[in-house]
């Protein structure tokens, strides 16, 4: 990630790759390049949508599976992001975990953007520098970590992640919560949709998603290519993702 992020990032990766073409090192097992790009709750996450340029196909599986109209308007990136509420376009913050002050480029004019806004909301296992730059009013929502158990309805829940190799596969929380009032993730963001205009707008169980992981790994196997019969694999074996012609468009928009 250090030579991804660097000011100089693409000379640095194309003497790089001359490197690997001389030593013979591309084509060959065991040899070649490797972009090592983010961790276990951050990878792969554009391919489940999270992206702000989602391509037209994903958008029309959303639209058919969860009844909603989707915008077709390019979202912001990071960089984008900044200088948009910088310049008073954008004005709501929501973050889910992360240190976005640090993690992001210029340090203090991020923060000063962020005093910009009329709502910050952080979700987050712990607390960290940008929960105390904050807009006009601020939340913080602490959840469960990856790390934590969580039962609902008497029933384990449990996480699939994708590491940096492109593998999928679950993710067994083993420590007791620290609080029997913290939510997870996605129950947090479900409520939050049953909540609003989307309960009355779309079909879809909200309230249940939030409580039966398997039953967004049903919808995610109905609108991302690649991800048939995604629940049914054994939570207790990785599942490696083969590509396949239906697969192809998905795997370039992955970070």
């Amino acid at each position: 990630m250090g030579l991804t992020q660097h000011k100089n990032t693409v000379a640095t990766i194309q003497e790089l790759v001359n490197l690997h073409l001389l030593l013979g090192a591309i084509g060959r097992d065991s040899a070649g390049l490797c972009p090592v790009r983010g961790h276990n709750n951050g990878q792969g996450d554009r391919t489940m949508g999270v992206f702000e340029k989602m391509p037209e196909w994903f958008l029309s599986n959303l639209e058919r599976e969860f009844q909603l109209k989707t915008a077709r308007q390019h979202g912001y990136d990071t960089v984008t992001s900044i200088m948009s509420m910088h310049e008073g376009e954008a004005n709501v913050f929501y973050a889910f975990s992360g240190d976005y002050i640090q993690a992001t480029p210029y340090t203090v004019f991020t923060s000063l953007t962020l005093l910009n806004c009329y709502l910050t909301v952080h979700i987050c296992t712990k607390l960290n520098r940008s929960h105390v730059i904050t807009g006009r009013t601020d939340l913080i929502l602490p959840c469960l970590g990856r790390s934590e158990k969580e039962t609902r309805n008497r029933v384990g829940q449990f996480l699939t992640v994708e590491n940096s190799m492109s593998v999928v596969h679950a993710s067994h929380g083993k420590l007791h919560p620290a609080s029997p009032n913290l939510l997870s993730e996605p129950e947090i963001v479900a409520r939050k949709a049953a909540a609003t205009a989307l309960s009355s707008r779309s079909r879809t169980p909200w309230l249940e998603l939030g409580t039966n992981c398997n039953q967004i790994r049903d919808l995610l196997a109905r609108v991302a290519p690649g991800f048939e019969n995604f629940h049914e694999s054994s939570p207790q074996q990785r599942v490696e993702r083969r590509p396949s012609a239906g697969v192809r468009q998905a795997n370039v928009y992955r970070p």
